[in-house]
């Protein structure tokens, strides 16, 4: 891998990183996983790139990106800006390479047949002009015919959060998810504190981040900037007929040779 590593800024999940996979368990996580794969080796079947080199950005302690790595022959690359989840991550597993970079600031040695990015990471860009910036480091990192597979919570999902609190119990800890959501800026901040059980006591850990919704039409215009051309966008999640998740494709174009 080539250098590019995260500067030396706050990480969010340093202390989450450890119990993070408990939230793989909750009921209805898992089919999320499930259904990207499937989704992707139909988006991708019959295509000039089809697979062989994968790249999982925001891939945290890796649930998404390891299934990948059993393709027998693929080239499995995971890449998080959090070292501590890096840090699980590698514990799991050793046939992936793990590459400590910011999505923003992407640089690898390898060009990819396909990058993922999963569970609304690229909401956390609160601007255009990053997302644009991030969509220019994928194009720069996939092949041509290559194949980018995101996804997003809708502003539809940031307004329905605002406000609500919810108690979970991962045994044996416990967490408080509150959420807000600023109209004029269109930023929602979630944030979770952690109680986490160590022996007879509970030790509180607070993580949050924020998140921008962005819509279909500034989706597709900085795509396209970028050098990439959307191709699909999927309803993942809908509640009362509005679409609160999507799931997008996009691609980078062949270069045809032009005829004399």
């Amino acid at each position: 891998m080539t250098g590019g590593r995260t500067p030396a800024v706050r990480d969010p999940y340093a202390g989450l990183a450890p119990v993070y996979d408990l939230l793989a368990r909750l009921p209805g996580t898992r089919p999320f996983y499930r259904r990207w794969r499937q989704h992707l080796r139909s988006a991708a079947a019959g295509r000039a790139a089809a697979g062989t080199i994968l790249v999982d950005l925001a891939c945290g302690t890796g649930n998404s990106t390891i299934p990948w790595s059993r393709k027998r022959g693929w080239t499995v690359i995971g890449v998080d800006r959090s070292a501590a989840m890096l840090r699980v991550a590698r514990r799991k597993s050793r046939a992936v390479r793990w590459v400590h970079q910011d999505l923003t600031a992407l640089s690898l040695d390898v060009r990819a047949d396909l990058i993922t990015c999963h569970f609304d990471a690229l909401n956390h860009v609160l601007d255009e002009r990053t997302l644009g910036r991030a969509f220019r480091r994928v194009a720069a990192a996939l092949r041509p015919g290559g194949l980018f597979q995101f996804d997003l919570n809708t502003i539809h999902m940031l307004r329905w959060l605002d406000g609500r609190e919810k108690l979970f119990h991962v045994r044996p800890h416990w967490f408080t998810a509150c959420n807000t959501f600023d109209r004029p800026s269109g930023v929602a901040t979630f944030t979770q504190h952690w109680f986490i059980r160590t022996g007879r006591r509970f030790e509180r850990r607070v993580v949050s981040v924020q998140e921008r919704a962005f819509g279909d039409a500034v989706i597709t215009r900085l795509l396209g900037g970028a050098g990439l051309r959307l191709l699909t966008v999927e309803t993942q999640i809908e509640m009362d007929g509005k679409p609160m998740r999507k799931l997008y494709v996009a691609a980078k174009p062949v270069r045809r040779a032009v005829a004399h």
